[in-house]
């Protein structure tokens, strides 16, 4: 359910949108106006139909859709004046939202305004470094350096407007939502855009049959990439499939793993670490507990009682069982399972299995260490009920410096996003952060501008 905030936002950049259109330049880019007409028309399909043909990808609650939409509209940029190019863009994600996603109606009007003000301020940022748009061959010239403010202001335009929608709308920090929709492959999407002043290229100098000389290598390419996704995926349903199969083996920590991975993963971005270490963490989190698999452990799991001295000491090994198992997949050598096995290390050195004491510690440890212990207190009990956020809250600082790194401990309690999952999880409100969905442009991985939309 959108706030008040979000229809506030999206009626400011709709009405920035018209002002921008209202003063922008809508001269024509050849002396023929039947050329003019269907260079529009083929540049309206082409970025109908390759919006319209987006990737999707679930992982967990959270969707992506991808496209490669914004090689058109920076191609449109180096082809028409300011008007025409922002029209276009927008007509094509118009239709695309409107027929094939069918969004409800304040956030179609919000894609379609963000976008055509991103063409917008990408046109006038080229041309006001010397761009010129034309399509005569005689007179198309591209200018590096005014390509790349282009390129720059679309991105900037795009991948802002929609981090800000984001985090009205769920209550996120904006550079937060920044990061986790755009962040991680913005440098990626700026490369890929640099097919765009190849398509336009290919246009002036062919037209049609230089659009499909592009085009048709490039789906096939993005072919390839789908498969990737589908591939990457299964992967992590299969780890998922693993994970529950344990978690099965006790009744209260049904689901366990994967709350601790999305806490673990919430904590990572609120601090800002890149895209690869957020995901190792995020994987580690996952598998923190897979040595629980082995067969010694099922007693101690079942038990109703407390454990006693022996059975704590080869319980106390589970970190260690858990990080040889992770160790097994080649790929999750090194910082995974470091943060598996040296999970249970407190802060202050008195933890387990090596006894590491601050900074020492893996920061993916240390940052299990608190998703793992909040998930603990936010799950029911047979001797208490679930506890809310603010006891939480009571119980970490308490515990800072001790068993938790302090530093992450404010990192949690200040996340917009952690009070969001942990009110959900204990029933006071429905999820809203993990269901956000983000549609990002062709990329790398599955987060994380071209083509974004809220």
């Amino acid at each position: 359910m959108l706030n008040r905030a979000f229809y506030l936002y999206a009626a400011i950049v709709t009405g920035l949108t018209a002002i921008v259109l209202l003063f922008s330049g809508w001269s024509l880019s050849t002396t023929d106006q039947s050329a003019q007409w269907n260079a529009l028309a083929a540049f309206l399909v082409l970025g109908f139909l390759t919006e319209a043909s987006y990737l999707k990808l679930r992982v967990g609650r959270t969707e992506t859709q991808s496209s490669v939409a914004f090689i058109a509209f920076i191609a449109s940029v180096l082809l028409f004046d300011t008007g025409w190019a922002a029209a276009s863009a927008g007509l094509a994600v118009l239709g695309v939202e409107s027929v094939i996603k069918r969004k409800a109606p304040v956030r179609i009007l919000f894609n379609v305004s963000q976008m055509a003000l991103a063409v917008s301020i990408s046109s006038l940022a080229y041309k006001s470094l010397g761009g010129s748009f034309s399509l005569d061959a005689d007179r198309f010239r591209l200018v590096p350096g005014a390509l790349a403010a282009a390129v720059a202001a679309y991105f900037m335009i795009n991948s802002a407007a929609v981090s800000i929608a984001v985090a009205l709308a769920f209550g996120e920090r904006i550079p937060a939502a920044w990061r986790r929709i755009a962040g991680a492959s913005l440098a990626y999407d700026v490369f890929a855009s640099l097919l765009g002043p190849l398509l336009a290229f290919l246009y002036v100098k062919w037209q049609i049959p230089g659009i499909l000389l592009l085009i048709l290598p490039l789906y096939f390419v993005r072919h390839l990439y789908q498969i990737t996704l589908q591939l990457e995926q299964v992967n992590r349903d299969l780890l998922e499939l693993m994970v529950k199969a344990i978690e099965a083996r006790d009744p209260y920590t049904s689901g366990h793993s994967q709350r601790v991975s999305l806490l673990a993963e919430v904590i990572a971005r609120e601090l800002g670490l890149g895209a690869k270490l957020v995901e190792q963490i995020r994987t580690a989190a996952l598998l923190h507990d897979v040595g629980k698999i082995h067969e010694e452990y099922a007693p101690l799991l079942q038990k109703e009682g407390k454990l006693d001295a022996t059975e704590k000491a080869l319980m106390q090994t589970h970190s260690s069982r858990s990080a040889e198992l992770v160790g097994t997949i080649s790929a999750f050598r090194g910082a995974i399972t470091d943060a598996v096995r040296h999970h249970h290390e407190n802060y202050d050195g008195t933890g387990y299995p090596s006894g590491l004491q601050g900074n020492a510690i893996p920061v993916g440890a240390r940052i299990i260490m608190i998703a793992d212990t909040v998930d603990a207190m936010t799950t029911d009990r047979p001797y208490r009920k679930a506890l809310g956020f603010d006891r939480v809250s009571q119980e970490l600082r308490k515990y800072a410096g001790k068993q938790f790194d302090p530093n992450l401990v404010e990192a949690f309690l200040q996340s917009s996003a952690a009070k969001h999952l942990i009110a959900a999880r204990i029933g006071e409100e429905k999820p809203s952060i993990a269901d956000t969905t983000a549609y990002l442009p062709w990329r790398r991985s599955r987060r994380k501008t071209g083509g974004v939309s809220a």
